[in-house]
């Protein structure tokens, strides 16, 4: 996942695209992925977006009673 992106895995597709259409329509930041193998999933698909649309995202999921799990791609400065 790139850097500053985050993801948010659903329990069905229909829901992705209930949640993708909702973003498109609101002028969101978000994409419709694979879902990365290291995370699991029954639908194969997710959105992929930034932390501040991220949090706009998650208000609509939540209002709407989905079950989500929002993954955060956090970056680490390690000097060496």
């Amino acid at each position: 996942m790139p850097e500053n992106r985050e993801i948010f895995l659903f329990q069905n597709i229909r829901q992705v695209i209930q949640a993708e259409r909702w973003c498109v329509e609101n002028k969101l930041d978000v994409k419709v992925i694979p879902v990365p193998r290291p995370y699991s999933t029954e639908c194969g698909m997710c959105l992929e977006t930034n932390k501040v649309d991220g949090d706009k995202l998650e208000m609509y999921v939540n209002g709407k009673g989905m079950q989500t799990q929002r993954i955060s791609n956090q970056t680490t400065n390690n000097p060496g």
